[in-house]
């Protein structure tokens, strides 16, 4: 970036979801030097929600938190710009806050002050979502209880060896919810998802999710706006991504003027922890084309 001006990065996780989850990405991106942000949403993680609001509430948050963190910058003579990460709700949400930057940009008075949004990666998102996620019945939850238990124990003892055993996630873990979650059952996305993900599911308040559904129930749509959004975006989508199929991730990448379409196959909606070292040298390497850091 040219001098009195930077680039930072604002990661939004899903649902549920936590700023923890996102850490693999905030921890890439400091490495490179640049400054990386992951906000609990409201009513996730240790971001505590004491009564109902709506996800119009979460974009109004985060643009807040955005107008807040440039006013600070520009104290210092900084001049911000944003790349927004969002994986699947929080991808939603970043081309919410780019929609609302444009709309702020095309007013009768633009506010010069506004935050500046420079660039979107959207991972298993959509500006239309559709799943194709079958009815989940009871023994799937309770076989996904069992691995993430089993996990848990089990983990000790390879701690302890150089083998790490793994019955407990054919026996279990394939026949659970976890076979619609990921697609390469490997000890290491079952780490991420009995720890992180475990913490992140518990930590999801109830208004969370009650708002959550009633925006799926109101059925989302901004695909007719997507044109809009003129900034350089990357879309990346998980060929076997039961909760937002890939088809409908690339639809929106069709629709945005000016973005990149990766879609991994073997893959499912927690594709970062499946793949994450090819996630994030493809992320490198588009970053490095639309940005000069």
């Amino acid at each position: 970036m040219s001098s009195g001006r930077r680039l930072k990065v604002l990661c939004l996780h899903g649902h549920p979801g936590n700023s923890e989850a996102m850490q693999i990405f905030i921890q890439k991106f400091q490495d490179r030097g640049i400054d990386a942000i992951a906000p609990d949403l409201r009513g996730y993680g240790n971001s505590k929600a004491i009564s109902a609001f709506t996800m119009l509430d979460h974009i109004q948050d985060l643009w807040n938190l955005l107008e807040s963190d440039c006013q600070s910058d520009r104290q210092d003579s900084l001049d911000t710009e944003y790349l927004i990460l969002g994986w699947s709700l929080g991808g939603i949400l970043a081309m919410e806050l780019a929609l609302r930057a444009v709309e702020l940009q095309n007013s009768i008075s633009p506010d010069n002050t506004n935050p500046k949004i420079t660039g979107l990666i959207l991972i298993a998102t959509a500006a239309k979502p559709r799943s194709s996620l079958p009815p989940v019945a009871w023994w799937e939850y309770v076989n996904l209880a069992i691995a993430v238990i089993l996990h848990r124990i089990l983990r000790k003892v390879s701690v302890r060896s150089s083998a790490k055993p793994r019955w407990h996630i054919d026996w279990f873990g394939k026949r659970s919810l976890i076979k619609y979650l990921i697609q390469q059952h490997t000890p290491e996305a079952y780490e991420r998802i009995c720890t992180t993900g475990a913490k992140a599911y518990f930590q999801t308040s109830r208004f969370a999710q009650r708002a959550l559904v009633q925006a799926l129930r109101r059925g989302y749509d901004r695909t007719q706006d997507l044109g809009e959004i003129q900034i350089p975006c990357l879309a990346i989508a998980a060929e076997q991504d039961r909760h937002i199929t890939s088809a409908s991730t690339a639809e929106t990448a069709k629709l945005l003027p000016n973005c990149e379409f990766i879609c991994y196959p073997n893959t499912a909606h927690l594709l970062p922890w499946e793949i994450g070292d090819r996630l994030l040298a493809d992320i490198d390497n588009w970053c490095d084309r639309h940005f000069k850091i």
